[in-house]
Formats: structure tokens, sequence, C-alpha cells
């Protein structure tokens, strides 16, 4: 029996962050430090602190961001966004959501490297959210 992971974290999504040096030390940005914890302590909630993929297992990702949409677009231009109609072309870029995911959900796999494979997309929503799925890599899958 195959396992998987399904989660939705309702939150804006946040891009990972590098940490920042000043004169005073180094500091990860707290706006990616809670989102990260929100993610990590959901994981832990719904599956009891439990890793679910063993080592060495090749898993594939779906990721789905869902960004709010603007303040301050035309009433057309809001709806048009809400139907899904225009994409973002803005930043961030997805590999940081990516690694702001897998950094909070990092305790449920031997290591994020088990991802052979990613189905990854963004869009504008009133309702930011993102949606996860993981599930073991089928050995028939065809790759181009």
């Amino acid at each position: 029996m195959s396992k998987e992971l399904i989660m939705t974290v309702d939150d804006e999504p946040v891009a990972a962050a590098r940490p920042r040096v000043t004169r005073w030390g180094t500091y990860t940005p707290p706006k990616y430090k809670a989102f990260k914890s929100k993610v990590e302590l959901q994981y832990r909630m719904q599956h009891h602190n439990k890793q679910i993929f063993e080592r060495g297992l090749p898993l594939v990702a779906h990721y789905h961001f869902y960004r709010s949409i603007q303040k301050g677009l035309s009433k057309k231009e809001h709806d048009r966004r809400a139907r899904h109609e225009v994409r973002p072309t803005v930043k961030p870029d997805l590999d940081n959501y990516i690694k702001a995911i897998q950094d909070g959900l990092q305790a449920c796999w031997f290591d994020d490297g088990q991802v052979t494979d990613y189905h990854v997309s963004k869009d504008y929503d009133e309702h930011p959210r993102v949606e996860v799925k993981i599930c073991e890599a089928n050995k028939d899958e065809k790759h181009i």
C-alpha cells in the first residue's frame, strides 16, 4: 500500500528567504520563519509527529500555490484573476515557494532529496493557500 501526504496550508504562501547578515549577527526573516513553523506545526498535528516516507523511497510532490489578489485592481481585472484567467508572472519564483514548504515538511521524510518529480503551479485566488500532495513515485510512469 502506498503512502501519501495531502494537506492544505490556509495562509498566504511565503517564499524561502536567505538568512540576513547584520553587524549584530545573522537572522532569518520573521515572515518566512513564521510560515515555515506553521507548516511544520500543521504537519505534526495532522500526522502525530510521524515520518511518513522511509529513507530512499522516491517521491512525487504536487504543490499548488494560491496567492492573494492584489488590491487596487479594477473589478474586471479582479474577477479575471479570481477565475484563474490571469496567472502570476511576478516574484517570488516557484522554486522559493517549494523550498519554504519543504523546509516546513522536514519531519515527513528522511530527506527532501527523495523527491524525484515535481508538479507545481501558482495562481491568484481570494482564499490564499498552499495545496500539497506528496506520494510515492510510480515505477511505471513514463518520462519525457
